[in-house]
């Protein structure tokens, strides 16, 4: 820790003292609050950002503290980073953009990387098989959720650019970006989906059953656990272990939150934060740049 940093110390356990009031013991509690975050940063306090925070309430969590005792400590430290812009050191309070959580959300169950490998493995030996390797693909590729996976129109996808449109939860448009292999597999099954799939009237939905109709919740689901079963994987997979996969694995390779957030359609931040249980903070980059199937 720095000179400034120690005699910002001093002076706030002062200020809390003197001119706060607070017991001693009330003092020892939240000097134990700064001591933790700057053992866990490591860096200048001027720098730290929301996101620094989070990825704090992530490690404390994952040291089996309580909510209660994450919440005490998110409370010292705000009033700490009061006192540094009241010194001027800093202009904002990082806290204040946290959302404080008022019970834990069940942490997400996710694929590992060889896990993934299994289920895109090339076994493909007939028109449906292809059709079921692209669609779980495409579902760890893109985070869509599977509502939003059966709902998507060739019309949707715009092959020059790399992207495809999403109509989320409450008709929110989003535009999702597709790495280049999965583009050129995709640009393959459009010929296969029109020569097997499509039968007297072309829906347009892009993924299709052998009647030419769209595909439903119920048989995405059904293809997951088939597959599952075909390579050995045990885990309970369903198509939102897919998208949890493909939130972890990126951010575990260094994606931004905030970026992810939009990538996954939520409204809250809230909602994406629960995946920071595998951030590493100091490999944040642009969230195209570390999408695991094709950054190897």
């Amino acid at each position: 820790m720095d000179n400034q940093s120690l005699l910002l110390q001093k002076e706030y356990k002062h200020y809390l003292l003197s001119e706060l009031g607070m017991s001693e013991n009330s003092v020892i509690a939240y000097m134990s609050d700064i001591e933790s975050l700057y053992k866990f940063y490591k860096n200048n306090f001027k720098d730290i950002k929301s996101e620094d925070i989070i990825s704090f309430m992530s490690f404390m969590r994952k040291n089996n503290m309580s909510l209660e005792t994450i919440l005490r400590r998110l409370s010292g430290l705000s009033q700490y980073f009061d006192f540094l812009i009241v010194e001027k050191i800093i202009s904002t309070n990082p806290v204040e953009f946290v959302s404080k959580p008022k019970t834990w959300h069940k942490l997400p169950s996710f694929l590992d990387f060889n896990e993934v490998d299994l289920l895109l493995q090339n076994n493909n030996t007939t028109n449906i098989d292809y059709r079921n390797s692209l669609i779980i693909e495409t579902l760890y590729a893109t985070g869509v959720r599977v509502s939003e996976l059966i709902n998507i129109k060739i019309k949707d996808i715009d092959f020059k650019r790399g992207i495809i449109k999403v109509i989320g939860k409450g008709s929110k448009q989003r535009i999702v970006p597709l790495y280049d292999s999965l583009k050129d597999k995709l640009e393959q099954y459009l010929l296969l989906r029109q020569e097997y799939f499509v039968k007297d009237i072309d829906t347009g939905f892009l993924f299709l059953n052998k009647y030419g109709k769209a595909l439903t919740r119920q048989h995405i689901w059904g293809i997951i656990k088939d597959r599952c079963l075909s390579v050995g994987i045990t885990k309970d997979i369903s198509p939102h272990t897919m998208r949890h996969s493909f939130a972890t694995h990126l951010l575990s390779g260094g994606a931004d939150l905030r970026a992810l957030q939009i990538f996954l359609g939520h409204s809250n931040i809230a909602t994406t934060e629960i995946y920071t249980h595998v951030t590493d903070d100091s490999k944040r980059k642009t969230i195209m740049n570390f999408h695991p199937r094709y950054a190897r």
